[in-house]
């Protein structure tokens, strides 16, 4: 059955790079999942392969409506709803000088404003199955300090408040509310958003000496969903091939 049997999980920004591999990660170990991301071709696509366990919402995660719709509908496909991930964000790059309010906002409404609605709206069928978990994903730029990242690290330097946040308000109700950083990963908001050269920033500075792959944050994702993490609320995790120490 897999360490995620039985468990039904939401899944945003899923139709590429470490989403994509959240998504087929998760379905590999028993679970079911309904998943949004930007490219609705590959949605399709994914959909498709996961014959049945998965299921693909066109969606805009930081609009209220479209959150309402996509739990409907997970609950109606599956049934119920145990588990989030927060995966979605979109980078920006600029130095403070030269940041346009647009691009800020933009990246609040997918980065910030994105998973709290998320988390607002699982919290009722969370509540019914006597809990869940709810893992959102920040980054290693809220961590460190990065050139010209001050916007987007803002975003996910408040992924950190949040969680502790919903950990604390929700523990009564079982309900987990963790966060993991990831380094530098082979994606594709590496290529583009990065100040430092992308791909070739994880080699040079990571202490492993390599850019991770989008499977290797499945592991951890799994392990915060699954009862093992039962006792684990409000935590961190980074997963940066030791690039923060």
């Amino acid at each position: 059955m897999g360490r995620l049997g039985g468990k039904v999980a939401i899944v945003t920004g899923g139709t590429r790079g470490m989403g994509e591999a959240e998504v087929r990660g998760l379905v590999r170990e028993g679970a079911k999942v309904a998943f949004c991301g930007p490219d609705a071709s590959a949605g399709r696509v994914i959909e498709t392969e996961l014959d049945g366990d998965g299921v693909y919402v066109q969606m805009d995660v930081s609009v209220e409506a479209d959150w309402e719709r996509l739990v409907e509908l997970t609950l109606a496909r599956f049934g119920r709803l145990t588990s989030l991930v927060n995966n979605a964000g979109i980078p920006m790059t600029a130095r403070l000088e030269e940041m346009t309010v647009e691009d800020l906002d933009a990246c609040y409404r997918v980065n910030q404003l994105g998973p709290l609605l998320g988390m607002k709206h699982v919290i009722g069928p969370m509540r019914r199955n006597g809990g869940g978990s709810i893992v959102n994903i920040g980054s290693v730029g809220a961590l460190k300090g990065l050139r010209a990242l001050a916007g987007y690290a803002g975003t996910k330097s408040a992924i950190i408040g949040i969680t502790r946040a919903g950990a604390v308000e929700l523990a009564a109700d079982q309900i987990r509310v963790n966060a993991v950083h990831p380094g530098f990963f082979d994606t594709a908001l590496l290529a583009t958003g990065s100040s430092g050269g992308g791909r070739d920033m994880g080699s040079k500075y990571t202490p492993m000496k390599r850019t991770a792959m989008p499977d290797e944050i499945v592991g951890t994702i799994v392990y915060l969903l699954s009862d093992e993490s039962s006792f684990v609320t409000g935590t961190q995790i980074v997963v940066d091939g030791g690039y923060t120490v």
